[in-house]
């Protein structure tokens, strides 16, 4: 469930991704390969299921490589203490697009190249909607009042 809530905008989205995922994978377990981790497999259908429920329900409105905007760096003092529940909020928050390309670079792992493959969009839409999306988070965090209980010591 952890991971189809950070692919959908709320928990009615996310339980409609599961139940699809689910649905799939028990449809397809003759093509599972015991020697391979259930729990990964499983996992791939699940972001294969969520990238379908975008493009099939959210149209998957990826914006040009040329809005590319700079990745600012910054510190990232006090991050660590923010509930998992207040980043999800925010993950939730992002842009249909942003949210699905974040999710796979920065939490799945893939590199801009196969998320722009799977996604059937350029790699420099890839790498603009990951920066556009840590650029809103990092927004977003700041404005939370996690963080700045954190950064004033209240």
């Amino acid at each position: 469930m952890s991971v189809a809530l950070r692919y959908s905008s709320n928990k009615m989205e996310a339980e409609e991704i599961l139940n699809d995922a689910f649905f799939k994978a028990f449809s397809r377990l003759d093509q599972y390969d015991e020697h391979y981790d259930f729990k990964q497999w499983f996992r791939v259908i699940l972001i294969n299921t969520s990238i379908d429920y975008f493009r099939k329900y959210k149209k998957l409105a990826i914006y040009p490589s040329g809005e590319l905007i700079s990745a600012e760096v910054e510190q990232n003092t006090g991050w660590e203490n923010l509930l998992y529940e207040d980043i999800l909020k925010h993950i939730q928050s992002l842009p249909p697009s942003y949210r699905l390309v974040f999710n796979l670079f920065a939490i799945e792992g893939y590199k801009h190249h196969e998320i722009a493959e799977k996604l059937s969009i350029s790699v420099g839409s890839s790498k603009s909607n990951y920066a556009k999306a840590r650029k809103l988070l990092q927004s977003y965090l700041k404005k939370s009042k996690a963080v700045s209980l954190f950064k004033y010591g209240k």
